[in-house]
């Protein structure tokens, strides 16, 4: 841990911050939990451990911006995550044409039994309240929480102990490690591309970037949340 890291620490009390992320990761859990009720969508274990390991780490450090929840000037914000985003849907026109990983990976998500908690939402319902389920779903809970472990938390915790580029990769890689549940059910090719392009590269390197650039998960959380709503938009029409 650098010098920085631990006056930061030594000096940080319990404040606004810390209250907003903890009501904030609270109801994220209460959605989650009434969402794979309520639309018999599956239970996404994984979301949990993502949101109660942040959650337990604030309450014990007192500390919110230990795990990328800290607030930025909007002209970071927006030049960040335009930048983010821009270098997500390129490395999809780059991909998904040829590879169409991303569509199986949707389609199973909504055709399974049951479905997907994120994409649920376009099963049980139409129109503005399917899209919007989704989106509010995927940025408040979902990609919350991984941004929260993988790009704040992880990232920080590297961040503090090597140097950039070696803490960008290294989370890239452990993001990558569970999403591989979902590559192994898709073709070979597929399944290489989601995990090595979508998933370490678009998600774990590039949003590992903008976290770190700004120290804050707020850029690579919009920009992911867009990203995913736009492919799944595009994909679902073929």
């Amino acid at each position: 841990m650098m010098v920085g890291d631990q006056a930061e620490i030594a000096v940080k009390k319990w404040g606004r911050t810390e209250t907003t992320f903890v009501v904030w990761a609270g109801i994220a859990l209460a959605v989650l939990i009434l969402t794979a009720l309520v639309l018999h969508a599956s239970f996404p274990l994984f979301t949990v451990i993502w949101l109660v390991v942040p959650l337990w780490i604030v309450i014990r450090r007192a500390n919110a911006h230990h795990v990328g929840f800290r607030g930025i000037s909007w002209s970071k914000f927006v030049s960040t995550g335009a930048i983010n985003l821009s270098l997500l849907l390129l490395v999809s026109i780059l991909v998904e044409p040829w590879s169409h990983a991303y569509q199986a990976l949707v389609r199973g998500a909504v055709s399974g039994t049951p479905p997907d908690s994120t994409f649920a939402w376009l099963v049980r319902f139409s129109g503005l309240k399917a899209w919007g389920g989704l989106i509010l779903y995927s940025g408040l809970v979902t990609m919350f929480a991984e941004e929260l472990f993988f790009r704040g938390w992880l990232l920080q915790t590297f961040l503090s102990r090597m140097n950039k580029v070696w803490a960008i990769f290294i989370q890239a890689a452990l993001f990558t490690l569970p999403q591989l549940l979902a590559a192994f059910l898709l073709s070979p090719l597929q399944g290489v591309v989601y995990a090595v392009i979508y998933s370490w590269l678009a998600i774990g390197v590039i949003g590992g970037w903008a976290a770190m650039r700004t120290q804050s998960i707020w850029p690579s959380l919009a920009s992911a949340t867009l990203w995913n709503a736009i492919m799944v938009a595009l994909v679902m029409k073929y």
